[in-house]
């Protein structure tokens, strides 16, 4: 089985492995924003293989993943995650609607070693986000992600001038001067901390009514001569440039 992406600027990967349930679980978008090297590719890398890759280039337009996921409290809560990790540079800003368009969440990424700057950014897409979505909060649910965690728990070699408590304090102060924020986090990309709480919690939030108008509707999926497995592919702005089924 093979599954066709096609979308401008964009490299994209689909690691969904095949299932055999009946019925396939629901999509579910979610969209990382921030400015350039905050992290959030690394983050993205974590939780897609468990490992952190010290190589990580600046991602150009957008990366897209997909990943079929389920709550490590309850396997009975699964969707495919669609994950769009979009640039952060300033030049690629007015394409960056495009991505968290129709996003159930956008997980705002701040660098903990360069919290203050960060921000500015974040507050950017805040509002943004606020400016082009009606519901926010409902139809779209910000988190607020501070990044490099396992850093700033080393700030004195790394000179950085606030500590864990610290920092902690002033996110918890921003959450409350924009509201449409529904929780901060702290991540390390590099030793793991938080990434699968984050997105345990993701899921477990979902409401339960978007579990049951999806199944109420579904039909069960047709797999070309029964097979099904791993999907990839590659995309750039010239179009495809690899994919392959194994």
């Amino acid at each position: 089985m093979f599954q066709k992406l096609y979308i401008a600027n964009t490299k994209a990967y689909d690691l969904m492995t095949g299932e055999s349930d009946d019925i396939p679980p629901p999509s579910y978008k979610i969209v990382l924003l921030g400015e350039s090297s905050v992290g959030k590719t690394s983050l993205v890398h974590r939780f897609i293989t468990n490992q952190f890759d010290i190589h990580t280039t600046n991602t150009i337009g957008a990366a897209f993943i997909t990943k079929v996921y389920a709550s490590s409290n309850n396997p009975d809560r699964k969707v495919k995650l669609q994950i769009w990790d979009t640039a952060g540079q300033e030049r690629y800003r007015s394409l960056t609607p495009m991505y968290y368009r129709n996003a159930k969440i956008a997980l705002i990424c701040i660098d903990l070693q360069n919290f203050e700057q960060s921000f500015v950014t974040a507050k950017y897409w805040i509002e943004q986000l606020e400016l082009n979505n009606s519901n926010v909060g409902e139809d779209i649910r910000i988190h607020l992600i501070g990044t490099k965690l396992d850093l700033l728990r080393n700030h004195n070699a790394h000179g950085q001038q606030l500590s864990e408590e610290e920092i902690v304090e002033k996110l918890n102060e921003y959450r409350q001067n924009f509201p449409s924020i529904v929780k901060v986090h702290k991540t390390s990309s590099k030793d793991g901390t938080g990434i699968t709480e984050l997105f345990d919690e993701i899921i477990e939030n979902i409401d339960e009514e978007f579990f049951t108008n999806y199944y109420s509707t579904a039909e069960p999926r047709v797999l070309i001569g029964g097979q099904g497995g791993q999907i990839g592919s590659i995309l750039n702005s010239r179009g495809v440039v690899g994919r392959g089924c194994c």
